[in-house]
């Protein structure tokens, strides 16, 4: 019995450790696993075996330092948040609203967004309905953000 513990306890302790390095793995199964590892070999040592309050205390405590420990890793390898863009005030604002009212000529297709040459300017820019093909002759009706809005010229 003393064995079986014993691999409970590892089983649990690969889990969650391949848990911390494989994150969103199945939905946190790991941390599911690894605790009921530690739920079942705790249980084993309390019916099977005799000191299992001690057994008991001590898997207590190892869960305790190595759940600190794994936080101090997180912690040091910035994985916390890592992926997730928490600032967008970095992005540089673009003020495009001198484009309202600029004729160009499409040069990839507008389906519905795509390129259109303003006199040699080339920009990104989005129909305001219908699709515009390649060399319509386009009119700038708004500009929102990045954002520049076209409209065919042979609609107005």
């Amino acid at each position: 019995m003393h064995v079986l513990v014993i691999v409970l306890v590892a089983i649990g302790v690969l889990a969650i450790f391949l848990e911390l390095l494989m994150p969103g793995w199945d939905s946190y199964i790991g941390v599911f696993v690894g605790i009921a590892a530690f739920g079942i070999a705790a249980a084993i040592a309390v019916i099977a075996l005799d000191g299992a309050i001690f057994f008991v205390g001590a898997l207590l405590a190892l869960l305790l330092i190595g759940g600190y420990g794994m936080y101090l890793f997180i912690k040091r390898k910035q994985l916390h948040g890592g992926m997730i863009l928490t600032e967008v005030d970095d992005a540089p604002q673009v003020d495009l609203s001198g484009f309202v009212g600029k004729e160009g000529r499409v040069i990839t297709g507008l389906r519905p967004a795509g390129d259109v040459d303003f006199n040699g300017i080339r920009r990104e820019a989005s129909s305001d309905g219908p699709f515009l093909e390649k060399g319509t002759r386009v009119r700038v009706i708004e500009t929102e953000g990045t954002k520049i809005i076209v409209t065919p010229l042979e609609a107005n």
